[in-house]
Protein backbone atom coordinates (compact mmCIF):
# COMPACT_ATOMS: atom_id res chain seq x y z
CA UNK A 1 0.00 0.00 0.00
CA UNK A 2 1.95 3.00 -1.23
CA UNK A 3 -0.96 5.42 -0.80
CA UNK A 4 0.28 7.78 1.90
CA UNK A 5 -1.36 11.13 1.14
CA UNK A 6 -4.73 12.33 -0.03
CA UNK A 7 -6.70 15.52 -0.59
CA UNK A 8 -10.35 15.92 0.24
CA UNK A 9 -13.19 18.34 -0.23
CA UNK A 10 -16.19 18.37 2.13
CA UNK A 11 -19.40 20.36 2.28
CA UNK A 12 -22.47 20.25 4.47
CA UNK A 13 -24.50 21.91 7.18
CA UNK A 14 -23.56 23.62 10.46
CA UNK A 15 -26.06 23.76 13.31
CA UNK A 16 -25.77 25.96 16.42
CA UNK A 17 -27.07 24.58 19.74
CA UNK A 18 -27.03 27.61 22.07
CA UNK A 19 -29.77 29.70 23.70
CA UNK A 20 -30.80 31.45 20.47
CA UNK A 21 -31.70 28.08 18.92
CA UNK A 22 -34.10 26.96 21.67
CA UNK A 23 -37.60 26.41 20.30
CA UNK A 24 -36.63 27.62 16.81
CA UNK A 25 -36.82 25.58 13.61
CA UNK A 26 -33.65 23.95 12.34
CA UNK A 27 -33.40 26.36 9.39
CA UNK A 28 -33.11 29.35 11.74
CA UNK A 29 -29.86 28.10 13.29
CA UNK A 30 -28.26 26.12 10.45
CA UNK A 31 -26.04 27.18 7.55
CA UNK A 32 -23.56 25.67 5.13
CA UNK A 33 -19.83 24.98 5.32
CA UNK A 34 -17.03 23.74 3.11
CA UNK A 35 -13.60 22.40 3.97
CA UNK A 36 -10.36 21.38 2.30
CA UNK A 37 -8.60 18.37 3.85
CA UNK A 38 -5.11 16.87 3.59
CA UNK A 39 -4.61 13.38 5.06
CA UNK A 40 -1.32 11.59 5.67
CA UNK A 41 -1.27 7.94 6.68
CA UNK A 42 1.09 7.42 9.62
CA UNK A 43 0.35 3.79 10.46
CA UNK A 44 -2.03 1.19 8.95
CA UNK A 45 -5.49 2.76 9.44
CA UNK A 46 -4.31 5.86 11.36
CA UNK A 47 -4.09 9.25 9.62
CA UNK A 48 -3.14 12.80 10.50
CA UNK A 49 -5.77 15.11 9.02
CA UNK A 50 -5.16 18.83 8.47
CA UNK A 51 -8.30 20.78 7.63
CA UNK A 52 -9.19 24.31 6.57
CA UNK A 53 -12.85 24.89 7.35
CA UNK A 54 -15.16 27.83 6.60
CA UNK A 55 -18.83 28.59 6.93
CA UNK A 56 -21.53 30.68 8.52
CA UNK A 57 -22.84 30.32 12.06
CA UNK A 58 -26.17 31.76 13.14
CA UNK A 59 -29.11 31.51 15.49
CA UNK A 60 -32.42 33.35 15.86
CA UNK A 61 -35.31 32.51 18.18
CA UNK A 62 -36.82 36.00 18.54
CA UNK A 63 -40.13 35.03 16.95
CA UNK A 64 -40.69 31.79 18.89
CA UNK A 65 -43.85 32.05 21.00
CA UNK A 66 -42.77 29.40 23.53
CA UNK A 67 -39.67 31.49 24.31
CA UNK A 68 -41.46 34.86 24.67
CA UNK A 69 -40.87 35.03 28.45
CA UNK A 70 -37.29 33.70 28.17
CA UNK A 71 -34.12 35.25 26.75
CA UNK A 72 -34.32 35.42 22.97
CA UNK A 73 -32.03 36.92 20.40
CA UNK A 74 -30.01 36.50 17.26
CA UNK A 75 -26.42 36.30 16.12
CA UNK A 76 -24.59 35.65 12.88
CA UNK A 77 -20.95 35.29 11.92
CA UNK A 78 -18.68 33.73 9.34
CA UNK A 79 -16.04 31.38 10.74
CA UNK A 80 -12.64 30.29 9.46
CA UNK A 81 -11.02 27.37 11.22
CA UNK A 82 -7.77 25.42 10.93
CA UNK A 83 -7.52 22.07 12.72
CA UNK A 84 -5.29 19.03 12.98
CA UNK A 85 -6.98 15.74 13.81
CA UNK A 86 -6.10 12.11 14.34
CA UNK A 87 -8.39 9.97 12.17
CA UNK A 88 -8.76 6.21 12.46
CA UNK A 89 -10.49 3.87 9.98
CA UNK A 90 -12.03 0.99 11.95
CA UNK A 91 -11.81 -1.34 8.92
CA UNK A 92 -9.00 -1.49 6.36
CA UNK A 93 -10.27 0.23 3.19
CA UNK A 94 -7.70 -1.54 1.01
CA UNK A 95 -9.41 -4.87 1.73
CA UNK A 96 -13.02 -3.71 2.10
CA UNK A 97 -15.30 -1.26 0.28
CA UNK A 98 -16.49 0.68 3.35
CA UNK A 99 -15.29 1.58 6.81
CA UNK A 100 -16.58 3.60 9.74
CA UNK A 101 -14.05 6.10 11.09
CA UNK A 102 -13.55 8.33 14.11
CA UNK A 103 -11.55 11.53 14.53
CA UNK A 104 -10.56 14.01 17.22
CA UNK A 105 -8.38 17.08 17.08
CA UNK A 106 -7.71 20.67 18.02
CA UNK A 107 -7.37 23.93 16.19
CA UNK A 108 -7.95 27.65 16.10
CA UNK A 109 -10.80 29.72 14.71
CA UNK A 110 -11.63 33.32 13.93
CA UNK A 111 -15.00 35.01 13.50
CA UNK A 112 -15.66 37.83 11.04
CA UNK A 113 -18.67 39.86 9.86
CA UNK A 114 -20.05 39.33 13.38
CA UNK A 115 -23.39 40.69 14.56
CA UNK A 116 -25.51 39.88 17.63
CA UNK A 117 -28.59 41.21 19.40
CA UNK A 118 -26.33 41.13 22.49
CA UNK A 119 -24.07 43.80 20.99
CA UNK A 120 -20.64 43.77 19.35
CA UNK A 121 -17.96 41.24 20.23
CA UNK A 122 -14.52 42.47 21.27
CA UNK A 123 -11.69 41.64 18.86
CA UNK A 124 -9.97 39.38 21.40
CA UNK A 125 -13.16 37.31 21.70
CA UNK A 126 -13.39 36.70 17.96
CA UNK A 127 -10.50 34.21 17.97
CA UNK A 128 -10.06 31.11 20.07
CA UNK A 129 -9.52 27.38 20.20
CA UNK A 130 -11.80 24.61 19.03
CA UNK A 131 -11.90 20.86 19.59
CA UNK A 132 -13.78 18.88 16.91
CA UNK A 133 -14.79 15.29 17.67
CA UNK A 134 -16.59 13.13 15.15
CA UNK A 135 -16.97 10.14 12.96
CA UNK A 136 -18.57 8.80 9.85
CA UNK A 137 -18.29 6.29 7.03
CA UNK A 138 -15.89 6.13 4.07
CA UNK A 139 -16.69 4.24 0.88
CA UNK A 140 -14.00 3.21 -1.62
CA UNK A 141 -15.33 4.03 -5.09
CA UNK A 142 -12.11 2.91 -6.80
CA UNK A 143 -8.38 2.72 -6.02
CA UNK A 144 -7.96 6.52 -5.95
CA UNK A 145 -11.36 7.96 -4.99
CA UNK A 146 -13.30 7.54 -1.74
CA UNK A 147 -16.59 9.10 -0.69
CA UNK A 148 -17.46 9.95 2.88
CA UNK A 149 -20.30 11.05 5.13
CA UNK A 150 -19.38 12.48 8.52
CA UNK A 151 -20.64 14.35 11.54
CA UNK A 152 -18.73 16.40 14.09
CA UNK A 153 -19.39 18.28 17.26
CA UNK A 154 -17.18 21.32 17.79
CA UNK A 155 -16.41 22.57 21.29
CA UNK A 156 -15.27 26.20 21.56
CA UNK A 157 -13.32 27.78 24.41
CA UNK A 158 -15.19 31.09 24.04
CA UNK A 159 -18.79 32.20 23.87
CA UNK A 160 -20.18 32.28 20.30
CA UNK A 161 -23.47 34.17 20.58
CA UNK A 162 -22.17 36.93 22.92
CA UNK A 163 -24.54 36.04 25.81
CA UNK A 164 -22.55 36.77 28.95
CA UNK A 165 -23.31 37.53 32.57
CA UNK A 166 -24.03 35.90 35.90
CA UNK A 167 -25.81 32.56 35.67
CA UNK A 168 -25.45 32.24 31.89
CA UNK A 169 -24.05 28.90 30.82
CA UNK A 170 -23.59 28.71 27.06
CA UNK A 171 -22.88 25.24 25.64
CA UNK A 172 -20.37 26.66 23.11
CA UNK A 173 -21.06 23.79 20.72
CA UNK A 174 -21.71 23.57 17.03
CA UNK A 175 -22.62 20.49 14.98
CA UNK A 176 -21.56 19.79 11.42
CA UNK A 177 -22.90 17.12 9.06
CA UNK A 178 -21.43 16.71 5.63
CA UNK A 179 -20.42 14.74 2.58
CA UNK A 180 -17.05 14.64 0.90
CA UNK A 181 -14.71 13.13 -1.62
CA UNK A 182 -11.12 11.94 -1.02
CA UNK A 183 -8.54 11.65 -3.80
CA UNK A 184 -5.43 9.51 -3.17
CA UNK A 185 -2.34 11.33 -4.46
CA UNK A 186 -0.40 8.09 -5.01
CA UNK A 187 -1.68 5.03 -6.90
CA UNK A 188 -2.26 1.86 -4.93
CA UNK A 189 0.63 -0.60 -5.13
CA UNK A 190 -0.32 -4.06 -3.94
CA UNK A 191 3.29 -5.35 -4.14
CA UNK A 192 4.37 -3.50 -0.97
Amino acid sequence: MSQKSSLGLNFGALSYSGRFAVGAGLASHSSIYTSLVYRRRVWDNLYVRAELFGGRMRGDNRGVESQASKPTGTFQSEIAEATVKAEYDLINLYRHKASPFINVGAGAYTLFNYSSSEGPKESKDKTGFTMPVGGGVKYRLNNRIKLLAEGNIRFFNKNLDNRTGTGINNPNKYYSFGLGVIYELQPQNILW
